[in-house]
């Protein structure tokens, strides 16, 4: 199986300042805060979670213009931090301003 693919809304918190890559690609690391209900086995269930989260390029310049707490889409696909790390974080290939 090889489908890596989530969308999650929530609030752009913790923006870090927009930094390079040596390649030189932008780079900005932030938080995303999700608030949602949704059913599980027919009942409905509170989810609140903060996902940590990058972005590269494009993305990256864009969220650090506008990098005040806005309610945001991000679409991306999880991967773990870094070779020695198990947390994992979404790679946001696209944010949509809500």
């Amino acid at each position: 199986m090889t489908t890596n693919e989530v969308v999650l809304s929530g609030m752009a918190q913790d923006v870090l300042d927009l930094r390079f890559t040596p390649a030189g690609i932008p780079v900005i690391e932030f938080n995303l805060r999700h608030a949602s209900v949704q059913s599980e086995a027919g009942q409905p269930r509170r989810i609140e979670l903060v996902m940590p989260a990058i972005a590269f390029g494009a993305v990256a310049q864009r969220l650090a213009q506008d990098a005040a707490e806005r309610p945001i889409m991000a679409r991306g696909f999880l991967a773990r931090r870094s070779l020695r790390s198990a947390q994992v974080v979404l790679h946001a290939r696209d944010i949509e301003y809500q």
